[in-house]
């Protein structure tokens, strides 16, 4: 099945297929809110005036499988503009039948399009940092600096 964008139509599987990769990431130890998934979904499908995309990979079944959220910004010292990844994941069971490569590729058409300058993603998966890093950067991404966080809430899972 091809690419395609999502539509509010999409919302509930959406959010189904983030609550099930949110719990083999290291924001498990977060507590998943469905509803403020399902409107921040809405926001950016129906009113995100262009600003947002996003995109949806289905398997023969028209299940879906995989999700790339992004969004259109300026730094705070240019006009140009730069792409950046919000959400990207593809079901574990999903990940070698080219649905990630698919969703990538058409982000990055969906970028060109709009004349940005750059597109940026980051991993923060913490368990598959070294297959993912693997992965974008066969797809031609450089890496550039690191991610740090500071747990300040007891319960929280540490990243080491």
């Amino acid at each position: 099945m091809p690419i395609r964008f999502a539509t509010v139509n999409d919302i509930p599987g959406l959010v189904a297929l983030g609550k099930r990769m949110h719990a083999i990431t290291r924001f498990k130890s977060f507590v998943y809110n469905e509803e403020r998934v399902a409107q921040a979904l809405s926001a950016a499908i129906e009113k995100g005036n262009g600003r947002y995309v996003c995109l949806v990979a289905e398997d023969s079944t028209q299940r879906l499988v995989g999700v790339l959220l992004a969004v259109l910004e300026q730094h705070i010292f240019s006009e140009q503009l730069v792409a950046s990844v919000m959400h990207y994941d593809v079901l574990p069971e999903s990940r070698m039948g080219g649905y990630g490569v698919r969703l990538l590729k058409a982000f990055e058409q969906w970028g060109k399009n709009r004349k940005v300058v750059e597109i940026s993603l980051g991993i923060n998966s913490l368990t598959e940092m070294d297959s993912v890093g693997g992965f974008v950067r066969k797809m031609g991404y450089g890496k550039v600096g690191e991610n740090f966080v500071l747990r300040l809430e007891p319960g929280l899972a540490s990243s080491q």
